[in-house]
């Protein structure tokens, strides 16, 4: 039995790591609009992330007065550096905004799917 719970321990342990998000910070070296995918290039080198309907984009004080605004595929911008809350592509896909197991694949080539992507906008060197 103890041999049993220790399996399942850790089983657990692995299978919780694999399902962890990451974070990568960097600037936008590439964006491909066809495929909805930005290349991100950080200490850790680059990184393929795909921009799913339920990617959560925001921009850290952009608007009036510093208020948070949130934005669309179309309002990232090759150089903006960014921070991106990341799964790996195919395992650990999160589920759909509704729920749904019916979530977007990833295309071709991502290596990371997107849960949010933020980035800042004050306060600014020049």
């Amino acid at each position: 039995m103890k041999t049993f719970t220790k399996t399942l321990v850790l089983a657990g342990m692995l299978t919780s790591s694999l399902l962890a998000d990451w974070d990568i910070r960097g600037q936008i070296t590439a964006i491909n609009p066809a495929a909805k995918t930005i290349t991100i290039a950080g200490m850790g080198g680059n990184a393929v992330v795909q921009i799913l309907p339920y990617t959560k984009l925001k921009g850290d004080d952009c608007g009036p007065w510093g208020n948070d605004v949130y934005g669309t595929f179309a309002n990232l911008k090759q150089g903006m550096f960014v921070e991106a809350e990341v799964y790996p592509a195919g395992a650990g896909m999160p589920m759909g905004a509704a729920g749904n197991a019916a979530a977007p694949q990833p295309v071709q080539g991502a290596q990371f799917v997107a849960k949010d992507v933020e980035w800042k906008c004050m306060p600014r060197a020049y």
